[in-house]
C-alpha cells in the first residue's frame, strides 16, 4: 500500500494511505487526502498511477510542490522520496506486497465530514451500484462512531444521523422519533425526504412503528404492501410505501425512540445486510443521543449546583453585612443626634454671648467667638461624615438584599438600557452631563438569565463609570466631555455587553485587584468595595459567563460581559 508519512517515527506521526486511482491532496474538505494546514492550497497536488508507476502533479499551488528539494510540475516518485507541500515534508513509501487497488482510507489528521463518508460509499459491492461493500460498511461505522459524538445538540445530531443514512442507503424518506420523557409519547424530532412534501403530510407508517415498539425488534419489510405482519395496513397503502426498515433506538434496555426509513419507488430495495447495518448504525446513534442528553443534564445540574453555592455564599455574606450594618448604625445614630444637639448648644452659646457682649472685654469676646466658630465647624464635619457613613450602610444593606435568582428568557437589550437609564437618572444635570452612545444589536434573541441579578451588574458598572467621569470632570473642567458607550452583540452561542467610559481609567498596579471583595479605587467613604466582586460572581458563577476589564489610566475603562444564550452552556475561561 503506497503511503505518505508526516513526521515519520516521531511522536506526532501522521500516515495517509493512497489508493491506486488518482488522489488529490489539499486543505479543502473535498480532497481525497485533506490536510488542514494553512501553508497548503485548497487543491495542492495530485498523485497518479500510470503503468505501475506513481507520479505527482502540482495543481498550480501557491507555494509549489517539491520532490527531494526540487520544484516540479509532474514527476515520477519512488519509495523513499521526500515530497514537500507548503511547509510540510511527507515521506513517500510503497509496500511492494500490498495491493494497489483503489481503496481510500480515513486520514489521521483529516477532519471527519460527510465528504469522508461519501468517499467510502463509492467503494461499492460488485454489481450493486451505490451499495457499500462489507469492508466499506465497517469503515463507515468507524467513521460514524467518531462523527456522531461531536455535537451535544440533540436536534443537530439527529439530522446528521439522517443525512448519513440517506448517503448510505437507497432511502426516499427517513424520520427519527424520540420518547418524550414527560409524556412517554413518541415525538417526531428529525425528518429527511428526497422529495418536497407538505408539513401536514404523514412521513412514516404508524403501523410499522407500532410493530417495532410492540415487539422491541428491528424489522425489514421488503414488500410492505404484501407483508403479512402488517395485514395491508392502511398507513402503508395510503402512503404507497413499497419497502421499509424500522429499528428501535436502545442505548441499553429502554427504548428511547425509533429510526424509520422507507422507499416509495420499488419493493425489495432493502436486504438483510442493510437491516444489520441499520441496526449497528442505530445503536451508535442511540448511544450518541443518550450521551448528548446526559451531557446536557449534567450541565444543568452543574449550573444549579453553582447557583446554590453562589446563593449560599451571598446569603452568608448578606447575613454578616446586615449584622455589621445594624451594629454600626446604632452608635452612628447616637453620634449624629449628639452632633445635632452640640450644634444647637453652640448656637445657644453664641446668642448668650451677644446678650453679655457689653460685660466682656473685646479680647475675651473674640477668643470665645473663635472657639464657638471652631465648635460649629467641627459639629458640621461630624454631621457630614455621619451622613456619609449612613449612606454607606444603606448601600451595604442594598447589596445584602438578594433577589430570587430565578432564570427566565429576557430581552438583554432592554435590561441593559433600563440599567443605564436608572444609573443616569441621578447623574444627568448638575455637575455631570453624560453623552450616551448606545449600539444595541437588533437581532439579539432572548437570553436566559436572572434579570434582577444582571440588572444589578449593569447598574453597578455604569455607577462606577459615572463616578470616574465625575472625577475627571472636576480635574479637567469645561474642556472635558463625559461619554458612555454601551454595545451589545451576538457572539454565536453567547452574547456580549461592552460598557466603556472615557473617565479616569484604572492604574495598572490596581487593575488585578478590581474584583477582590472590599477593594475600591474610590475615595474613603464613597464605595464599599463589594459591587464588582458581587457582579463577577453573578456573571461567572450564577450565569457561567465572563466579566473582564480593560483600561488605560487617564483615558478609558471598558467592561466586557459575556453570557451564554441558554442555561447549561459550558463556562469559558
Amino acid at each position: 500500500m503506497p503511503t505518505l508519512i508526516h513526521n515519520p517515527g516521531g511522536p506526532e506521526e501522521q500516515v495517509f494511505f493512497i489508493g491506486g486511482a488518482s488522489v488529490t491532496i489539499g486543505r479543502a474538505e473535498d480532497q481525497a487526502i485533506c490536510i488542514p494546514h494553512r501553508s497548503l492550497s485548497r487543491s495542492q497536488a495530485r498523485i497518479e498511477l500510470s503503468e505501475g508507476k506513481f507520479f505527482i502533479v502540482d495543481l498550480q499551488s501557491k507555494n509549489g510542490t517539491f520532490v527531494n528539494g526540487a520544484r516540479i510540475q509532474r514527476r515520477e516518485i519512488r519509495s523513499g522520496d521526500t515530497i514537500t507541500l507548503g511547509d510540510l515534508d511527507l515521506l513517500f513509501t510503497v509496500d511492494a506486497g500490498a495491493s494497489t487497488e483503489s481503496s481510500l482510507r480515513p486520514q489521521a489528521i483529516r477532519p471527519l465530514t460527510h465528504t469522508s463518508i461519501s468517499k467510502l460509499v463509492e467503494d461499492t459491492e460488485p454489481g450493486r451500484a451505490g451499495r457499500p461493500s462489507a469492508e466499506a460498511r465497517l469503515q463507515i461505522l468507524i467513521e460514524i462512531a467518531k462523527l456522531l459524538p461531536v455535537s451535544d445538540d440533540i436536534d443537530t445530531l439527529l439530522h446528521k444521523v439522517l443525512d448519513l443514512i440517506v448517503q448510505i442507503l437507497d432511502v426516499d424518506r427517513g424520520v427519527i422519533l424520540l420518547v418524550n420523557e414527560a409524556t412517554g409519547q413518541l415525538e417526531r424530532r428529525a425528518v429527511r425526504t428526497s422529495r418536497p412534501s407538505p408539513d401536514d403530510e404523514p412521513i412514516f407508517s404508524q403501523n410499522i412503528v407500532d410493530y417495532v415498539l410492540r415487539n422491541s425488534v428491528a424489522a425489514l419489510f421488503a414488500d410492505a404492501v404484501l407483508d403479512p405482519r402488517l395485514g395491508a395496513a392502511r398507513s402503508v397503502v395510503a402512503q404507497s410505501i413499497r419497502a421499509s426498515m424500522c429499528v428501535p433506538l436502545k442505548p441499553k434496555d429502554d427504548i428511547i425512540g425509533v429510526l424509520y426509513v422507507d422507499n416509495l419507488s420499488a419493493a425489495h430495495v432493502f436486504t438483510e445486510p442493510d437491516l444489520d447495518f441499520l441496526v449497528a448504525f442505530a445503536s451508535q446513534a442511540a448511544v450518541a443521543v443518550k450521551n448528548a442528553s446526559l451531557y446536557r443534564r449534567l450541565e444543568r445540574e452543574t449550573v444549579e449546583r453553582m447557583q446554590l453555592v453562589l446563593d449560599a455564599k451571598l446569603a452568608s455574606l448578606s447575613g454578616v453585612v446586615v449584622g455589621i450594618a445594624h451594629e454600626i448604625r446604632n452608635p452612628l445614630n447616637f453620634m449624629n443626634n449628639f452632633a445635632d444637639i452640640a450644634a444647637e448648644l453652640a448656637q445657644d452659646l453664641a446668642e448668650g454671648l451677644r446678650a453679655q457682649e457689653a460685660r466682656l472685654d473685646p479680647g475675651g469676646r473674640a477668643r470665645i467667638e473663635e472657639s464657638l466658630a471652631q465648635l460649629r465647624d467641627s459639629m458640621a464635619r461630624v454631621t457630614e461624615h455621619g451622613r456619609r457613613a449612613d449612606a454607606i450602610i444603606r448601600r451595604m444593606l442594598q447589596h445584602a438584599r438578594r433577589p430570587s435568582g430565578e432564570r427566565a428568557l429576557a430581552d438583554l437589550n432592554a435590561v441593559v438600557d433600563e440599567s443605564v437609564r436608572l444609573a443616569l437618572a441621578g447623574a444627568q444635570g448638575g455637575d455631570l452631563d453624560v453623552r450616551v452612545v448606545a449600539a444595541y444589536d437588533p437581532g439579539l434573541a432572548p437570553v436566559e438569565m436572572a434579570t434582577l441579578d444582571m440588572g444589578r451588574v449593569f447598574l453597578n458598572v455604569v455607577d462606577n463609570a459615572l463616578y470616574a467621569m465625575r472625577q475627571k470632570k472636576r480635574e479637567r473642567g469645561a474642556g472635558y466631555a463625559p461619554e458612555l458607550r454601551v454595545r451589545t452583540a451576538d457572539r454565536g452561542d453567547r452574547v456580549e455587553v461592552r460598557i466603556r467610559d472615557n473617565g479616569m481609567g484604572i492604574p495598572k498596579n490596581v487593575e488585578a485587584q478590581m474584583f477582590e471583595p472590599f477593594f475600591t479605587t474610590k475615595a474613603p467613604g464613597d464605595g464599599t468595595g463589594l459591587g464588582l466582586s458581587l457582579s463577577r460572581e453573578i456573571v461567572a458563577q450564577g450565569h457561567q459567563g465572563t466579566m473582564r476589564v480593560d483600561s488605560e489610566e487617564g483615558e478609558y475603562t471598558e467592561f466586557e460581559i459575556t453570557l451564554p444564550k441558554a442555561a447549561g452552556a459550558p463556562p469559558r475561561s
